[in-house]
């Protein structure tokens, strides 16, 4: 874990990392391009989890309007940044090299949606289980 909070203090520098012993937790603004707004965004990390990133302001949905947000866990609001059980994450990747990149990228992608009302970052948003009859 402090090697995973290392990483994000070099790389997210104008963000908090908090290390403990067996997780991580940062918070600070991104802003995915030099015209796009910032957020301010959230990461959790606990050892044998999969990280877990959030954006706490601006309000998504109210930015989208009416509209459902994609590439988001409806119940929590978390950021879908990957598939998971596909091996893009493993806990032997850093989450400032991975996960906080692609947050940033998701970002990049919502601001691009906001306008054209589409997806552009493809990828598969997992579907949810279905409950047994």
């Amino acid at each position: 874990m402090a090697i995973q909070a290392a990483g994000m203090q070099k790389l997210f520098p104008q963000g908090r990392t908090i290390l403990r012993m067996n997780s991580i937790s940062w918070a600070g603004k991104i802003t995915p391009t030099d015209y796009a707004r910032s957020y301010t965004v959230e990461l959790r990390y606990k050892m044998g989890s999969q990280p877990q990133v959030w954006v706490r302001e601006p309000n998504l949905q109210l930015l989208a309007g009416e509209r459902k947000l994609p590439h988001v866990y409806s119940d929590t609001g978390e950021l879908c940044l990957y598939l998971p059980g596909c091996g893009f994450w493993t806990s032997q990747k850093s989450v400032a090299v991975t996960i906080m990149q692609w947050a940033s990228l998701w970002l990049y992608y919502f601001e691009l949606w906001l306008v054209t009302n589409e997806w552009h970052g493809h990828g598969e948003h997992p579907r949810p289980k279905k409950m047994a009859a």
